[in-house]
């Protein structure tokens, strides 16, 4: 019965960290850990291993003392001792049983509040509090992973930056619990008609960045879509609907040693699309920003 229940602990330890940081895994886009994390996280599984040894140690000290007292009752079975001490091996069996399940109960609530530590921990390394994105640094993190791959013959990509067109006039307005509620808004928005984005990030302030599968041309007229989908959606704020509006510059990697080439050329677009007048979409194919549906090339 001990052995059973020791294995039923063994297992819900490795089913519940296993359920855990898979699901962590797939939230976070399978984004690497830094080495703080690494050392954090080995921490924490070493205070919960040095707990669950424990734990292993009072089942394995129960399994001996009942094998202790098998054996005197075997040995006394033709004595007049036999009867008492099976009635109180039976007795003690179920004294123990009882503690059993207690740190069981406990061995549950235990484990249960370890992971929640380590998954807490994770997801807030690399989420952007107010949005629910990810955040800058899993964005980063990311796009390395991703350039690595292509550098290496995998699949292109392409990258979106999106900037929320004036919204300094929101805050200044309004004030800058609406700001916040903007940015939620946008950023719901955004997952929802990028669901199959490699990674949706708050960039920083109120620029988004965007990881897709590319071309080029493709991943543009796509952002085009979301742009024509925020300008003609208003966000209710309490009564107050709001006009939001973005403007948006693509690019993708090309003949690059680093990824920062491909960012660079992101942002050129982004600001030929504010510098052109806002709510639209520029993409950089490497020779310089190009309006989405356009021909003309921006200039500055």
């Amino acid at each position: 019965m001990v052995g059973i229940a020791s294995g039923l602990v063994l297992l819900a330890v490795g089913l519940t960290l296993g359920y855990r940081f898979g699901r962590k895994h797939n939230q976070a886009a399978g984004v690497a850990m830094s080495q703080d994390e690494r050392e954090r996280v080995l921490q924490m599984l070493q205070e919960l291993g040095a707990w669950t040894n424990e734990y292993s140690g009072s089942v394995s000290q129960y399994q001996t003392r009942l094998g202790e007292l098998s054996n005197e009752v075997r040995v006394d079975a033709q004595t007049t001792q036999a009867a008492p001490k099976v009635i109180a091996l039976l007795k003690q069996i179920m004294e123990s049983n009882e503690q059993l399940q207690t740190r069981l109960e406990s061995a549950e609530r235990q484990l249960d509040k370890q992971t929640k530590q380590i998954e807490s921990y994770l997801t807030e390394a690399r989420t952007d509090a107010l949005t629910g994105l990810h955040n800058r640094r899993a964005f980063d993190q990311k796009l390395d992973e991703t350039f690595a791959t292509f550098r290496k013959g995998g699949r292109s990509f392409a990258l979106a930056l999106i900037d929320i067109d004036h919204f300094k006039n929101f805050n200044d307005t309004h004030g800058h619990q609406v700001g916040d509620q903007v940015l939620q808004q946008v950023a719901k928005l955004l997952r929802l008609e990028l669901d199959d984005a490699i990674i949706v990030a708050r960039f920083g302030g109120e620029e988004f960045a965007i990881l897709m599968n590319g071309p080029l041309q493709i991943a543009a007229d796509k952002m085009n879509k979301v742009r024509k989908t925020m300008a003609s959606h208003q966000i209710d704020l309490g009564g107050k609907p709001l006009s939001v509006t973005i403007s948006v510059g693509v690019s993708e990697p090309r003949d690059d040693l680093v990824a920062s080439p491909v960012v660079r050329r992101a942002d050129e677009a982004l600001y030929a699309a504010k510098n052109i007048g806002r709510n639209r979409v520029y993409y950089h194919d490497g020779k310089g920003p190009s309006l989405v549906g356009a021909p003309e090339v921006a200039k500055g």
